[in-house]
């Protein structure tokens, strides 16, 4: 029951309860020390009928004063609760209207350094990542939405086009390469964003296996008729997930193919604890204003979006190393080209055969 009522009315009632006490207690003592004193100091009978006199009047007095001191201890108290819980009561009236298009849903803060203005920043910075969560999921459903558009009004005018009249086997089968084309661009667009969409929801980290990296990276680098060189030492190990590792560095890859020029660079380091993985190509490199914001989801360096892509890859590379415990770093190589280097934690070396393994491979 008494769980229910308001914190100042808590406040005052526990107050009230322990200045009644004290009170109490310091009447007591009072009256007490007052008759041992005269009992030790008066012996004859007419003066101790006149101290019993005066503790008399005493005890009345104090009978009389005590109340009205409780009265207006507990009313300072009530209004000392009340003036202390006032911040709270200002931030619960604004968290109650707060709206999720609020341009400013913030909490107002108490000009003081106490627990309410400390608790009062803690929200203020909860709600400002909630804020900005929302902001990029809608910019994400947006931009989603602005992607998908694109290939399926251009596989509805390809098939308009293949049955608006009769067409001979030529053009049809090119009609349908064409609607094939931008069938596995939306498959590979629906596969990025449930695999972005994932990654948002699940903040746990992977658990993969332990494995040494320069086979990993050869297995990659061989699936390309390009050439891709490869430095990677021997002995250097890394926890991943072999699927998950292998899409992050194939978007690297694919990306340097597409947009840089030959020749392509792998290379694999380690500093300190963790394990660097950085590709590089010869290109002209990513424009200065995308280099802030190229891990962002469908940001493309090419702002026109006149060559292909969606935007996503290398925001898929951030998040599969932020489940690695990772991070990723795009930026441009003093000597021209683009460069994107993964960081990943690394493990414990691993005995191998041979002396070497790393060098340039094809």
């Amino acid at each position: 029951m008494i769980s229910r009522w308001p914190i100042r009315i808590r406040l005052t009632v526990a107050f009230g309860v322990l200045m009644a006490l004290v009170l109490s207690g310091i009447g007591v003592v009072t009256v007490r020390q007052a008759r041992d004193a005269a009992d030790e100091s008066v012996t004859d009978g007419p003066s101790r009928a006149l101290i019993e006199a005066m503790i008399t009047d005493l005890r009345g007095e104090l009978l009389l004063a005590f109340p009205l001191i409780w009265i207006l201890a507990t009313a300072g108290a009530f209004l000392l609760a009340t003036a202390a819980l006032r911040p709270v009561e200002r931030m619960r009236a604004r968290a109650a209207q707060l709206r999720p298009d609020d341009p400013d849903p913030y909490l107002p803060i108490p000009d003081s350094d106490d627990e309410i203005a400390r608790l009062g920043t803690t929200f203020n910075d909860l709600l400002a990542r909630l804020h900005d969560a929302l902001d990029r999921e809608r910019r994400f459903v947006a931009d989603a939405g602005h992607e998908l558009r694109t290939p399926l009004s251009l596989l509805t005018t390809e098939l308009e086009l293949a049955l608006r009249a009769p067409r001979g086997n030529t053009e049809l089968i090119a009609t349908v390469r064409a609607a094939l084309d931008d069938t596995n661009r939306l498959s590979r667009l629906a596969q990025d964003l449930l695999l972005l969409a994932r990654s948002s929801d699940d903040d746990s980290f992977l658990t993969g296996d332990t494995h040494q990296l320069h086979p990993l990276l050869a297995a990659i680098t061989d699936r390309y008729p390009d050439p891709i060189g490869l430095d990677c030492p021997p002995r250097l190990s890394v926890r991943v997930d072999p699927d998950r590792f292998e899409r992050a560095i194939g978007n690297l890859i694919d990306n340097a193919l597409d947009y840089g020029l030959p020749p392509i660079h792998l290379t694999a380091a380690q500093h300190d604890s963790m394990v660097t993985i950085t590709v590089r190509d010869h290109g002209p490199g990513f424009p200065p204003e995308f280099l802030p914001h190229a891990l962002d989801r469908f940001t493309r360096a090419d702002a026109a979006r006149t060559r292909g892509g969606n935007g996503l890859g290398l925001s898929i590379v951030a998040a599969i190393a932020a489940r690695h415990h990772g991070r990723v770093h795009a930026a441009n190589h003093p000597d021209g080209g683009a460069v994107v280097t993964v960081e990943l934690p690394a493990v414990a070396d691993l005995a191998i055969d041979g002396d070497t393994v790393g060098g340039k491979r094809r």
